[in-house]
């Protein structure tokens, strides 16, 4: 059977279900209305040589199949031709079929429903607890895979980690300025436990610091004016993200007398973050060899490699300070 036929199905199908939807409230709820879709498949299909039947699993993807041809049944209350579609692992997949339709029954407004081909209805990926497709029909949005350069039928035989730098690349491409991905590996998750900076031990706290600061060249930027508060929002995310602390004041890690009063300036008028990293620096080379390479493709955007962290965190640094230059201050002990 030619996928023109299997569409021709589909037409008489939707046709029938749009009907049925306007005229009872029996085929309103997921449950029922996926099972009323299997039925009316089957009336649809009738004396054409399809079988309709569900999948080998409850839980498998997709919901129907039809002679290699497969239906994912959505529905929504909304008013809507958009609804969350399935995990990007799509680890109970039906390996009878090769090719995926989406029938998706919208109830809110106009009741009606309405099929597509789901390489070209997934449009984004949300993530909750794991990422999941974006489904829309009625849009001019341009497919998901589209915009991560690879077709959907490659994309499905990908092992999870190739999808999840697929999904990372995409994302990312999508922050805006001063936004983190809170996830960088698959299981990646927030720390349950959240702590508060000033509770900590002084050595944790000046190690966090380390860390933060090396991700983190923009600190060394101006202290006044409109992207001062700005500059403290990448390490105030990372160290929630990935330590599960949470910093009140976040400057005050960088730029407060507190962090810098023990270390003499070097020169009349020294910013008090310079002075700060000043006394940090033996953490921030430790810290440069042992994060791993993920972390500064995320909050610098590129990798680099750890024996040239620090003078690339140095030419960054220099980039953003204003009246002074951190490579002319700071890491000048080899």
């Amino acid at each position: 059977m030619t996928p023109d036929e299997f569409e021709r199905v589909l037409d008489r199908a939707c046709d029938i279900l749009t009907e049925n939807v306007r005229s009872s409230t029996l085929y309103h709820g997921p449950e029922p209305f996926e099972q009323h879709v299997q039925d009316m498949l089957k009336v649809a299909a009738k004396d054409t040589g399809f079988t309709v039947s569900p999948t080998f699993n409850r839980y498998a993807f997709p919901d129907i199949r039809v002679n290699g041809y497969g239906v994912e049944v959505k529905y929504t209350k909304q008013d809507t031709w958009t609804a969350v579609g399935n995990s990007i692992f799509e680890g109970m997949r039906d390996p009878d079929v090769h090719s995926i339709y989406v029938v998706l029954g919208k109830i809110g407004g106009t009741p009606e429903v309405r099929w597509g081909r789901y390489e070209d209805a997934v449009t984004h990926v949300r993530v909750s607890n794991s990422p999941r497709f974006v489904i829309e029909l009625e849009t001019e949005r341009a497919p998901l895979f589209s915009h991560m350069a690879i077709p959907y039928g490659e994309f499905a035989q990908l092992g999870d980690e190739a999808k999840m730098r697929h999904v990372r690349d995409y994302s990312r491409g999508r922050l805006k300025e001063g936004e983190r991905l809170w996830w960088l590996e698959p299981e990646h998750s927030l720390p349950l436990q959240v702590r508060p900076y000033p509770d900590l031990p002084d050595a944790e706290k000046r190690a966090l610091r380390a860390e933060a600061s090396l991700l983190s060249p923009q600190i060394c930027g101006p202290s006044h004016g409109r992207t001062a508060q700005r500059k403290y929002a990448a390490p105030a995310l990372y160290l929630l993200m990935h330590h599960g602390v949470i910093a009140p004041q976040t400057r005050d890690l960088f730029s407060a007398g507190s962090v810098a009063q023990h270390i003499p300036p070097l020169y009349e008028g020294e910013p008090h973050v310079s002075r700060a990293l000043r006394g940090i620096e033996d953490l921030m080379r430790d810290a440069a060899e042992r994060l791993e390479d993920a972390l500064f493709e995320e909050y610098w955007g590129r990798r680099c490699p750890p024996d040239e962290r620090i003078a690339e965190w140095l030419r960054m640094a220099d980039a953003v300070a204003i009246g002074w230059r951190p490579s002319d201050h700071l890491f000048l002990a080899h």
